[in-house]
């Protein structure tokens, strides 16, 4: 699949280049297409070559009774993978705040499909365009450095 960058608060100048570039090379090597039915399977690849490259598994965001999570992190690199309904893409963004605001990640990595790819997925899927949109309105809510990487 491909990929291109969306820059939220000087993410791109804060999230290290060797991370950038190994979120985009595993998204690279993901063979599936979006589909219908095709959004846990792309999740799952993506994921799995992540985890190869040191990403950590789930991270609870406030010790370890909580059940509240992010996707992985890397490096105090925060990031989060929604393929899901467009619902949990907020509740991914406050994980992400909170975990900055507490000095556990110094930045964010978002990977969600564009919204070709979103619609193509299902009704009502999470998407890098709208959040791009979204994330300008609440510029000074949730300010932490943050890339979005949209897979199509």
């Amino acid at each position: 699949m491909t990929s291109f960058r969306f820059d939220h608060c000087n993410g791109i100048a804060t999230v290290p280049p060797d991370i950038l570039a190994g979120i985009e090379e595993a998204i690279s090597k993901v063979a599936l297409h979006p589909g219908l039915k095709k959004a846990s399977p792309i999740r799952d690849a993506i994921l799995d070559s992540l985890v190869k490259d040191g990403w950590s598994g789930e991270v609870p965001i406030s010790g370890r009774n909580s059940q509240i999570s992010i996707t992985s992190i890397k490096k105090k690199v925060g990031l989060f993978l929604q393929t899901g309904n467009m619902a949990r893409m907020y509740a991914d963004l406050l994980k992400i705040q909170k975990l900055y605001i507490d000095g556990a990640i110094t930045s964010a990595v978002g990977i969600l499909p564009s919204g070709n790819a979103a619609g193509a997925l299902g009704q009502n899927i999470a998407s890098a365009d709208r959040l791009v949109r979204e994330l300008e309105i609440f510029r000074k809510v949730i300010f932490a450095p943050m890339v979005i990487i949209a897979f199509e």
